[in-house]
């Protein structure tokens, strides 16, 4: 399954976590889990 770092609007902070439209995600939450509902592959 993808993860929010595989996404193209994921703007890592660090190893563990990143930016996503001003959430902050861990780089490993699954894509159904996706905050804004806005997955888009890289």
């Amino acid at each position: 399954m993808a993860q929010c770092s595989e996404c193209k609007f994921y703007k890592p902070i660090d190893d563990t976590k990143g930016d996503c439209f001003g959430h902050e995600v861990p780089a490993s939450t699954n894509v159904d889990n996706c905050p804004t509902k806005s997955f888009q592959p890289r």
